[in-house]
């Protein structure tokens, strides 16, 4: 048996999954934020002792938070277990969830009343990742947020649901581009302390 392992941990609630065969297992988390206490624990419990045959992990955008933890949680169980990882950027698992064969904008929440987008034909990519405050009239929208907006809700369990139902064949033959680097739609609100500033 060969499973595959997804994290997807760019929204308020991660989700991970895993893949055995085509049987799939889905968990969301029941509260928000709790990447850094709940995530490894819940990939222990799909698990159960099993080495993944391959790791698919979100690499963004989303919060950065969320994605620092479940990148690093991939980087390491990939270290620990030799198994090899894959990044998937959020539009693209969105885009696979919504698939309908059509166009679709995938959209995410990205803060200060902004939205990241990226418009998506026939599975591909048809134009590049925006940062807007207004989204599209007339499109068919899908990702988080959407389903308020007249369109397809797209949230972490759903996006790792059809990671694992469309990419883990190619991860099983070797066919999935190595690697994870985060995606930002903008830099961190991180500044220097006071005390490093004085310091400086």
């Amino acid at each position: 048996m060969s499973t595959i392992l997804a994290i997807d941990s760019a929204s308020d609630r991660f989700a991970v999954g895993v893949d055995r065969d085509g049987e799939r297992v889905i968990v969301v988390a029941d509260a928000e934020r709790t990447h850094t206490t709940g995530l490894l624990a819940a990939i222990e419990r799909l698990l159960g002792g099993e080495r993944p045959a391959a790791i698919l992990v979100v690499t963004g955008p989303g919060s950065y938070a969320g994605l620092r933890v479940g990148i690093a949680t991939a980087q390491g169980l990939a270290l620990a277990t030799g198994a090899p990882l894959h990044g998937v950027r959020t539009f693209e698992a969105i885009a696979l969830a919504a698939d309908g064969g059509g166009t679709v904008t995938a959209i995410h929440p990205a803060g200060r009343g902004e939205w990241g987008m990226q418009r998506w034909e026939g599975g591909a990519p048809a134009g590049p990742i925006e940062l807007t405050a207004s989204l599209p009239e007339g499109e068919r929208l899908a990702g988080e947020g959407a389903g308020a907006l007249g369109g397809t809700e797209v949230g972490p369990g759903e996006r790792v649901r059809a990671l694992l139902e469309a990419l883990a064949p190619a991860a099983r033959r070797g066919e999935l581009t190595a690697g994870a680097e985060p995606f930002y739609l903008r830099e961190p609100a991180i500044t220097i302390s006071r005390r490093q500033r004085a310091a400086g």
